[in-house]
């Protein structure tokens, strides 16, 4: 979902929109486009804030428009349209087809990876005091079972 305060409008991104029919999605939507303004209302850090939100329900739409995915590769998706919408790339359907769903998992999990604090310090650190245990209960269970 994006949510735009200024046009008091949600956007669902649905990459599979088959999962949900629109009269489910309206059942699903209604608490969201309450909660929205209440929170904005509440969360005002100022009288003038406060003066510029109203209680006034939110709308929202669905486009159709969204390339569709398979099953699992939805949260993939809703990154990398977050990534193209903070960087002003279009999201072209031909670049989130189907078949590149696996290129751009893997990919991002590297990206992932990389700008994790200190990710590269515990690349080898796992288990290293007990590397040699597993050779010991291998070669225990071969002279038990041969």
């Amino acid at each position: 979902m994006w949510i735009s305060i200024p046009k008091r409008q949600i956007v669902v991104f649905d990459s599979i929109c088959s999962s949900i029919s629109p009269e489910e999605l309206d059942v699903v939507m209604e608490p969201f486009l309450y909660m929205v303004p209440y929170l904005l209302v509440e969360c005002a850090s100022s009288d003038e804030q406060h003066a510029q939100y109203s209680l006034e329900p939110f709308t929202y739409e669905r486009p159709t428009n969204i390339p569709p995915a398979r099953a699992g590769d939805c949260g993939m998706y809703a990154l990398k349209y977050i990534e193209c919408h903070a960087l002003g790339i279009e999201f072209s359907k031909k670049d989130f087809a189907k078949p590149n769903g696996k290129t751009m998992r893997d990919k991002m999990a590297v990206d992932i990876f990389q700008e994790l604090p200190d990710a590269h310090e515990f690349e080898n650190k796992d288990n290293d005091t007990n590397l040699g245990a597993y050779e010991g209960y291998k070669q225990a269970m071969l002279d038990y079972f041969v």
